[in-house]
């Protein structure tokens, strides 16, 4: 801003509103709770179901459905690989019944359930990391020419045909919790 009040220069065409940044973080807590995962019978086992909490921006629930990243990420727990359709997931992976409610218990709506099922396409079981897994079916998929399409408009042009996208998964199995490690790796410059 100069002395007039006025900036110095106009903010760019492409902004249709000012890119609204606030260092004021909106923090909430949740408590979890889980029912006992204590097999009902003998031959059911005694291994503890794996759970998991994905923490992402807009960029992949505009996207994805709550039920297509449950059914991704047990996908990618149990070790699928290779391209699967994506009618046939829900078929090759079973999910708890629940399990795709959000944390505000938000479903996936009725409408949203129809425009999961006219998608065709197929789904990607590549990645090692699981977040890169979540990324990479949001904006493509099996389609390999669509994602690279995709994700190689550059900035600011890619704000008209996708958002920014962060994911985070955070998994774990109860009882394993004395097995919890940590690896850093360095970049090597």
């Amino acid at each position: 801003m100069i002395g007039n009040g006025k900036p110095l220069r106009p903010p760019p065409a492409v902004f249709k509103t000012p890119p609204y940044v606030t260092a004021r973080p909106v923090v909430t807590h949740h408590n979890f709770t889980f029912p006992s995962s204590t097999p009902t019978t003998p031959s059911q086992g005694t291994k503890k179901p794996i759970r998991f909490l994905v923490l992402a921006t807009d960029g992949l629930w505009d996207e994805l459905s709550n039920s297509e990243v449950v059914s991704l990420v047990a996908g990618h727990l149990t070790g699928l690989k290779g391209t699967i359709p994506k009618a046939t997931l829900p078929s090759v992976i079973n999910v708890t019944a629940g399990s795709s409610s959000g944390i505000s218990g938000k479903s996936t709506s009725v409408a949203q359930q129809g425009k999961e099922k006219a998608k065709a396409g197929s789904w990607a079981f590549k990645d090692e990391n699981l977040s890169a897994h979540l990324i990479r079916n949001a904006f493509g998929g099996g389609d390999e020419p669509a994602l690279t399409r995709l994700l190689s408009i550059p900035a600011p042009y890619s704000r008209r045909y996708r958002d920014d996208t962060t994911v985070t998964v955070i998994w774990w199995q109860e009882g394993a919790e004395p097995q919890v490690g940590v690896e850093t790796i360095k970049a090597k410059l």
